[in-house]
């Protein structure tokens, strides 16, 4: 590895554990702040927070964002301890050790280009949202697969034969073993300390949510003095008596929409029994598919507005939480055909598409309202007024919804 190689490595490693930095510093403040809306939130195209919050987010529990740092550190590490080779000069008999540094590299950003790659896909084609931050990290491990693809002076092939002679070598250099147990140990600590993401995701079972741990009571008290200072907006949903009314602007496409349907359904049945008529949830379309929707560009969600529509026609048949579970549980498959598939087989109706283009304005009618509150993402709700962006973990939902049952009646 020569010696410019090795730096344009460290440069790339470096801006891969910012970027991966960011992001676990967003993902931290996620989990443990309610009221926290990301900087690199710009709009429902590119959003950090719904790829943070999903399934791809975190592997067992732990952040995605911390194997980004383990493995950018492990990068600059490779590179930062490696021997530099320099061209031997004219009729020079020596010539500089051979250094495994640019195999173990290209190696490791094997791995890492593998698992960008799956990320990515998961981003851009399931989940339908760009992450700033985390293309930020893509470009990192691009740039090192690259420059280390160019600095091998020995075979990769030959690495398992080398591993145990280069580890012992490795504990014959102080500097290098000390940094080494620093990493590792700081490493094992990050993952350890990190706030575990064990909410439930939009592939789990809707009761698999109720243990969730109840947030620290100073966390609560300041929350919700923050919440009760927010403005109120008129949504117009008259609150029929309830005591909460919870509006969300919805798009069946959407994963985080999903993903809140699973986290609030038992929480939302809970209340249904324990406080009868004491809270509103009322569903609001904006779907992020031209068709119904002038405000935002189109994002693959082809079959977004045949959803809302779906749902809007199974309402009048009385059979609309059958309809919402349907369109969530086959979120992944929706096509204009499956819906039509799907709301006869729920409703037993053959109307679907006489009813549409009517239904359809309907649907517009919501996406107008949606735009003159600034509605730039999906899920985003209205809880007696107040905007809230993205899911609430199901148990501060709990937290709010009791506050707001506690609070006495207005005169």
């Amino acid at each position: 590895m020569t010696p410019r190689t090795r730096l344009l490595v460290l440069v790339a490693a470096i801006a891969g554990l910012g970027f991966s930095g960011a992001s676990a510093l967003v993902h931290h403040r996620l989990l443990t702040d309610p009221s926290y809306t990301s900087f690199c939130d710009v709009n429902a195209t590119f959003n950090c927070s719904q790829v943070y919050l999903s399934e791809y987010g975190s592997f067992r529990g732990v952040s995605t964002a911390l194997f980004g740092l383990i493995w950018f550190g492990i990068a600059a590490l490779l590179a930062g301890f490696a021997r530099v080779t320099t061209p031997a000069a004219p009729g020079a008999k020596t010539h500089s050790p051979v250094s495994p540094a640019g195999a173990y590299l290209f190696a490791w950003s094997t791995i890492g280009l593998a698992s960008i790659l799956y990320l990515a896909y998961a981003s851009f084609f399931v989940l339908g949202t760009a992450c700033l931050l985390c293309m930020g990290t893509y470009a990192s491990v691009f740039a090192i697969f690259l420059l280390s693809g160019t600095a091998q002076s020995v075979s990769v092939g030959d690495l398992p034969g080398r591993i145990g002679s280069d580890l012992r070598a490795l504990g014959r250099s102080p500097v290098a073993l000390t940094v080494a147990v620093i990493f590792l140990a700081g490493a094992a600590t990050a993952v350890a300390m990190f706030p575990k993401d064990n909410l439930p995701k939009a592939g789990d079972a809707p009761t698999n949510q109720a243990a969730q741990a109840a947030p620290a009571e100073d966390a609560v008290k300041q929350w919700l003095a923050e919440y009760d200072k927010k403005p109120k907006v008129d949504v117009g949903v008259p609150a029929d008596g309830a005591k909460v009314v919870i509006v969300k602007w919805n798009d069946f496409q959407c994963p985080s929409c999903r993903e809140g349907f699973v986290w609030y359904k038992p929480v939302l049945a809970k209340y249904a029994q324990s406080h009868p008529g004491a809270i509103k949830y009322v569903i609001k379309d904006f779907p992020l598919e031209g068709e119904c929707n002038f405000a935002t560009p189109n994002m693959n969600h082809y079959a977004a507005c045949e959803s809302s529509v779906a749902l809007r026609l199974a309402r009048e048949a009385g059979k609309a939480d059958e309809m919402e579970q349907w369109l969530f549980d086959n979120q992944a498959k929706l096509s204009t055909d499956s819906v039509r598939e799907g709301y006869q087989a729920v409703t037993g109706l053959t109307n679907f598409t006489e009813r549409y283009p009517s239904m359809l304005n309907n649907v517009r009618q919501d996406v107008s309202d949606g735009v003159a509150l600034e509605i730039g993402q999906t899920p985003t709700y209205f809880i007696n007024g107040v905007k809230v962006l993205g899911n609430l973990q199901p148990q501060w939902l709990e937290v709010l919804i009791q506050h707001l049952l506690a609070k006495p009646d207005p005169q």
